[in-house]
């Protein structure tokens, strides 16, 4: 009995049939789906962990995004609001009583965490691997960034939309953003965009 020979290209083709979609593919349902959305918002659970510290940070809150500008609001442990716009990056620390302010780096000029997924993308070697049901796990390996060493995400296959995402740095630091209730094309109050700091907040120009 003449047992059939299975070639790392007739692996690699398995793969990608079991998966249904290939990284391209993917990568295209993305674009598309994001390029159509006039806004975006979820309840978010962002996870900072610092390596040397062997210690993890675990905020709670929401994230607003529409064209030119993005919102992140935290209130676990402690209120935090994070604002981009017109280039400007602000963060505010309720506990201190301090604005952070400084220009955005060049690469993250499209806003939001999302779209640093297809920012490295085709600066990465990637790899795609069937998750449950339609979801999709992404791990990109950029192949040569100062800071970013790996990011991973995991996305649903059907709409293109990314459920959670997360990167990690040269010293192992790792950030993790998980999005739920997400919803899209809605409009997005006002009052999300205004926010009036206290009269003794210090600001650190960075």
């Amino acid at each position: 009995m003449k047992i059939a020979k299975i070639t790392p290209l007739i692996l690699f083709l398995s793969c990608i049939s079991l998966l249904g979609i290939t990284s391209e593919a993917l990568h295209q349902k993305i674009a598309n789906t994001y390029s159509s959305f006039s806004s975006f918002q979820a309840n978010l659970k962002q996870e900072n962990y610092f390596a040397q510290l062997n210690k993890s940070i675990t905020y709670q809150g929401n994230i607003y995004f529409t064209k030119g500008r993005m919102v992140m609001r935290f209130t676990k442990p402690s209120f935090q609001r994070l604002m981009i716009s017109g280039g400007i990056v602000e963060l505010y620390d309720s506990e201190s009583k301090t604005v952070f302010r400084s220009k955005m780096r060049p690469e993250f000029g499209k806003m939001n965490p999302v779209e640093i997924l297809q920012l490295y993308w085709k600066k990465s070697s990637v790899n795609v691997q069937s998750s449950k049901g339609d979801l999709a796990n992404v791990t990109l390996k950029p192949y040569s960034d100062p800071i970013i060493v790996s990011i991973s995400a995991v996305v649903d296959t059907k709409t293109g939309i990314i459920q959670s995402l997360s990167w990690t740095n040269k010293n192992n630091d790792k950030v993790t953003y998980n999005f739920s209730n997400i919803k899209t094309n809605t409009k997005i109050p006002a009052s999300i965009w205004q926010f009036t700091y206290p009269k003794d907040v210090q600001v650190v120009e960075q």
